[in-house]
């Protein structure tokens, strides 16, 4: 299954912004392989200095590249060394914006919402919205999961 999460995606119709001519669909591949890698220092390159990260599942919204490298690589692997994840359903590009389905998972280990977790399986889907702009940079990136269903494979509710 991994493997299949790993795997990218090839879409029919690419599209390219012009500046460059970058491929908003090859930037989101290299992107999601930097997390694969678990390389925070390739992360950190894929963001503008202006981009802006939206989780909804908290309705919170993080500005600046330094916050926003730091929140969502803390968010998403700080507490799942072996975390995947892999494009897994359709995938839309209007302009310089990619939507895609996704899924995420690995081993949690830490703390969610002031509770201790330990060695706890989990697989989440989820839905990004990505948009990069004519340098290549991520500057806007907004992510809808499900966290309802996290919080119940971490044992936080039973509901």
């Amino acid at each position: 299954m991994k493997k299949f999460l790993l795997t990218m995606v090839t879409i029919g119709s690419l599209a390219t912004l012009s500046a460059n001519n970058v491929q908003v669909s090859d930037v989101l591949d290299e992107y999601m392989i930097a997390w694969n890698e678990h390389n925070l220092q390739k992360i950190d390159a894929f963001y503008a200095d202006d981009v802006v990260w939206y989780d909804l599942s908290y309705d919170y919204t993080t500005a600046g590249k330094k916050n926003v490298s730091k929140a969502i690589t803390d968010a998403f692997m700080g507490n799942v060394a072996d975390m995947y994840w892999g494009k897994s359903g359709d995938v839309h590009i209007s302009g310089n914006t990619i939507i895609y389905e996704w899924v995420y998972g690995g081993t949690f280990n830490g703390e969610w919402d002031g509770v201790s977790v330990h060695n706890k399986k989990f697989e989440i889907k989820g839905l990004s919205a990505t948009t990069i702009n004519k340098s290549g940079k991520i500057i806007a990136h907004k992510d809808y999961y499900d966290l309802l269903g996290f919080k119940r494979k971490l044992g936080l509710i039973t509901q």
